[in-house]
C-alpha cells in the first residue's frame, strides 16, 4: 500500500499483550525538530555520568504525537460500571494512558521514531 503524502493523521494497530485485542492508536507525524529532540533525549548527563533515558523518551514523545485511539479500545471503571475511555468526555485521557498503558504509548514512539527498516535484496519489499 502506498503512503499518502500530506496525510495529517496516521494509525498504528498493535496486538495488546494484556487484553489480547488489537488496539488502534492514532498519531500525527512528528516534526523534524521532534525527531532531533527524540534522539537527543535518549541520553542525559547527570552528575557527569551519561544516563540512558530511552524509556522515558519513548513515553514522553509517544504522548506528544498521540492524537486518539479506536472507539472502545480502552475501558475505565466508573460508577455505572466499565465504560469506554473517550477523549471527548475524559480530558485526562493521555494521563490515564501514561499511567495504565505506557507500554502501548512507548511502542508507538518506538515504531514512529525508530521503526524505519531497509529492505534488502531478496526480500519481497525489494523486488
Amino acid at each position: 500500500m502506498a503512503r499518502i503524502l500530506g496525510e495529517a493523521r496516521h494509525t498504528l494497530a498493535i496486538q495488546d499483550p494484556v487484553s489480547g485485542s488489537v488496539i488502534t492508536l492514532m498519531y500525527r507525524r512528528p516534526t523534524s525538530e521532534e525527531r532531533v529532540a527524540y534522539q537527543v533525549s535518549a541520553f542525559r548527563l547527570e552528575g557527569g555520568e551519561r544516563r540512558f533515558c530511552l524509556g522515558e523518551t519513548r513515553l514522553r514523545f509517544g504522548l506528544e504525537i498521540l492524537t486518539g485511539f479506536g472507539a472502545g479500545d480502552f475501558l475505565i471503571t466508573a460508577e455505572e460500571g466499565e465504560i469506554p475511555l473517550d477523549p471527548d468526555r475524559h480530558p485526562d485521557w493521555k494521563a490515564r494512558l501514561a499511567e495504565d498503558a505506557p507500554d502501548l504509548v512507548s511502542y508507538l514512539a518506538q515504531q514512529v521514531f525508530e521503526g524505519m527498516r531497509v529492505a534488502s535484496r531478496g526480500e519481497p519489499e525489494w523486488d
